[in-house]
């Protein structure tokens, strides 16, 4: 997505903390670094923060993986609702996400992987707490 290598960059070098939830496939970490250009560290991802499906054995939209995110945020004296979870799928990103406490930004950016599922009684209950349509003015 054009303006996103260069906005996570100014996230890490400003300090902010980044992480990843992800329904993955154990080598979805391996496309990230090469998309990156980097590995995961040198992009700013903590690892301490980083979950991933395959690993967990839980997926998305059920909320155990974003409950071991809040569970290392708080133990590095990080509070939730003070994060912000960014996702492109209403269901499997804002609604988990939103219940166990994290704030939520929906990126709708791209219309490809855009996923607000209106049909969908969880996805259509919730609304994320900001929109991002693109990575360089957000």
């Amino acid at each position: 997505m054009p303006g996103a290598l260069s906005k996570l960059a100014e996230l890490r070098d400003s300090g902010k903390w980044l992480g990843i939830v992800s329904n993955a496939q154990f080598y979805t970490p391996l496309l990230l670094e090469f998309f990156l250009g980097s590995n995961l560290t040198t992009a700013g991802f903590r690892q301490d923060l980083c979950f991933y499906s395959y690993a967990a054995r839980n997926a998305k939209p059920g909320t155990a993986l974003y409950l071991k995110l809040c569970d290392a945020l708080k133990a590095n004296g990080r509070d939730a609702e003070h994060c912000i979870y960014v996702g492109n799928d209403q269901r499997n990103d804002i609604y988990p996400a939103q219940q166990t406490g994290l704030a939520t930004a929906l990126f709708a950016g791209d219309k490809r992987s855009l996923r607000l599922r209106k049909e969908d009684p969880d996805a259509s209950a919730c609304s994320p707490d900001f929109v991002i349509t693109d990575w360089i003015t957000a």
